[in-house]
């Protein structure tokens, strides 16, 4: 009986391992790119923030570029509260430079490589 009883706990931590071994793969797939892409799009440098479908553009004294998607799950953050960038999902706040303020998320923001163009009405991401 104790080997059965053994066998069934080896059984189930195995399953347990496999289940969130996979779950962490189809979760987090989205969020990788294989070759980098780029977007060019009209720039406002007189905004603060900007939301796009895959990016924010924060326009303080430098400009810098974050990816939209929340480091929790993934969920397009597209919402301000003060000075704090809010994820609709689950709550995870981030600051105007990327940094988590509020949990469940634990990494910043990724920042994204951008360059404006010599007439400042255009900004070029590389993600």
């Amino acid at each position: 009986m104790n080997t059965r009883r053994t066998f069934l706990q080896t059984a189930v931590a195995g399953f347990a391992a496999l289940f969130l071994f996979f779950w962490n793969k189809i979760t987090l797939q989205h969020l990788n790119t294989t070759t980098p892409k780029k977007y060019s799009f009209p720039f406002n440098k007189n905004k603060l923030v900007t939301f796009d479908d895959e990016f924010i553009v924060i326009s303080q004294s430098e400009t810098k570029v974050y990816s939209a998607h929340c480091t929790h799950l993934g969920c397009r953050i597209d919402k301000m509260e003060g000075n704090r960038l809010i994820c609709p999902c689950h709550g995870s706040e981030y600051d105007l430079n990327g940094k988590v303020m509020k949990g469940p998320a634990y990494k910043n923001l990724t920042e994204l490589k951008a360059q404006i163009s010599e007439d400042g009405k255009t900004i070029t991401i590389e993600s």
